[in-house]
């Protein structure tokens, strides 16, 4: 947590925002200069300070991981890399689906995208949603699509057609809510131009947001708005790991065992109405997921 320190030169007093934090397992310092004066409002000044530890720390990491990981791409074989792409594909799809509700298992996710084998006893719904969300994954992870308001309501169609044709690749003109959770997405007038306007705003951050925290930032808010009436965590994970895969960084599966933290991550977020929550978590999962990478 953040302190206000002051500091007197003569008779004029200077006062900086600071902030000590753990990184590599030292204990380290970061302030910013506020004024002579106490801001009315200090939550700007610690979002900035905050802002830039990350740089320091979080994205100055990812950024080597994805200069190794694009390292390790050029070097291995490539039927490693076919055969890496295709375990993502499985696990990706069932834990994607797994977070939703799909009562396939890992096993039965495996044996139907890798042999072909339909599952005993399982909901047709789930069958049809994890072949149809693999073969959608797989293309995009080829050739990565542009995130934009024609390829959400593709993607959400190809998913969701035959399982859900009455809401697949539509936005939804109907209020909702999100079981479980205390934030109430916008009324249904103010979804269409709130998401042109987080479309918009992604795109504008391209070039002076670090990838990982704009795709981080995107999955935050596309969730916050639910535009779709089923289907919207998919279809904003499916998004944040094509904005990461467009900055040449590694595509994360957000595990089924950790939803807790993940749910918690952005109902916390919700409450404040600001990504940072969410972010910190998304930071701390992306580093240990990858942080294999950073081995010498």
């Amino acid at each position: 947590m953040s302190s206000v320190k002051s500091v007197h030169r003569g008779s004029r007093r200077y006062l900086y925002l600071v902030q000590t934090y753990r990184w590599e397992g030292r204990i380290r310092k970061k302030q910013i200069y506020l004024g002579t004066t106490a801001p009315e409002d200090p939550r700007p000044y610690r979002s900035l300070l905050e802002q830039e530890i990350w740089n320091e720390t979080w994205l100055k990491q990812f950024d080597e991981i994805r200069e190794s990981y694009q390292r390790r791409r050029r070097a291995i074989p490539s039927s490693v890399a076919t055969k890496e792409r295709e375990e993502f594909v499985v696990d990706f799809t069932y834990n994607t689906n797994r977070i939703e509700g799909s009562t396939l298992s890992f096993e039965d996710t495996r044996r139907l995208l890798t042999r072909g084998e339909t599952p005993a006893r399982r909901p047709l719904g789930d069958i049809l949603e994890a072949q149809k969300h693999a073969a959608l994954l797989r293309r995009l992870m080829k050739v990565p699509e542009p995130v934009d308001l024609t390829h959400l309501l593709r993607w959400h169609k190809e998913l969701f057609s035959e399982t859900k044709p009455d809401i697949g690749g539509r936005i939804r003109d109907y209020e909702v809510r999100i079981g479980g959770s205390r934030h109430i997405p916008p009324p249904a007038i103010e979804v269409r131009p709130a998401l042109l306007e987080l479309l918009r705003s992604t795109n504008r951050g391209k070039r002076r947001i670090h990838p990982v925290q704009r795709s981080g930032e995107f999955h935050f808010r596309f969730e916050h708005l639910h535009p779709f009436g089923d289907g919207n965590g998919r279809i904003g994970r499916l998004a944040m790991n094509v904005l990461l895969a467009e900055g040449g960084f590694p595509m994360l599966s957000i595990s089924y065992d950790r939803r807790r933290g993940y749910y918690r991550a952005l109902e916390s977020a919700s409450q404040l109405g600001d990504p940072r929550p969410f972010l910190r978590w998304l930071f701390l999962r992306y580093s240990r997921e990858f942080r294999f990478l950073l081995r010498k």
